[in-house]
């Protein structure tokens, strides 16, 4: 009886993969070779989902970005819904890396990050995931104010901005923490933020 494949396991187990050779090493370090003995699976398997070496990063960096988009599904309109400044501080919080695989995903970003200046394909990633998160924490805020939740904030565009901004240092502060440091600065910079949007 043939073996049934799970596609999408062995694409998670790649991906992972990846990310810790990336986070070692580098996008030099990344090789269709090297990511397959990481995974443990052999050359050809990797092969068959990613043909190259570019393919392969750019799915990389779609999955770390699909997975932040995640993280603002809770910023939602409705009764019950926490208010923004908790629902921000929830966000930002889920986004630190608490586990070892979140600390190689978020410096497996910064690498692959600096690509979106010089590569139009991760450029687009990039473009896109950040129109999302704008346009996320624009309604967010512009429901907050309706709210009274939020009566301070003047310009929720500009606002918006400061929020993308303090996720990327966010996660370019957190790329530089050793294995098994707390992401402590990076909290207290959460508590500043929320605190400020609160008063």
């Amino acid at each position: 009886m043939p073996k049934v494949v799970d596609k999408e396991e062995r694409r998670r187990r790649i991906v992972d993969a990846l990310y810790r050779i990336a986070a070692e090493k580098g996008v030099e370090g990344v090789s269709i070779r090297a990511v397959a003995a990481e995974a443990q699976l052999s050359a050809g398997a990797v092969q068959r989902e990613f043909g190259t070496k570019e393919e392969l990063l750019h799915f990389a960096f779609q999955v770390i970005a699909d997975e932040i988009t995640a993280c603002f599904g809770v910023f939602q309109d409705g009764v019950g819904r926490p208010a923004f400044p908790e629902v921000l501080r929830q966000v930002l919080v889920d986004l630190l890396p608490t586990d070892e695989r979140r600390l190689a995903q978020v410096r497996a970003w910064n690498v692959l990050y600096a690509r979106a200046v010089v590569d139009p394909a991760f450029g687009e990633v990039l473009s896109v995931l950040d129109d999302r998160l704008r346009a996320g924490f624009l309604r967010a805020l512009e429901h907050a104010r309706v709210e009274g939740e939020l009566s301070s904030v003047k310009d929720p565009e500009a606002v918006a901005e400061l929020l993308l901004v303090t996720v990327d240092g966010l996660w370019a502060g957190c790329a530089r923490l050793s294995e098994g440091d707390r992401p402590d600065r990076q909290l207290a910079a959460v508590e500043a933020a929320v605190s400020w949007l609160a008063r």
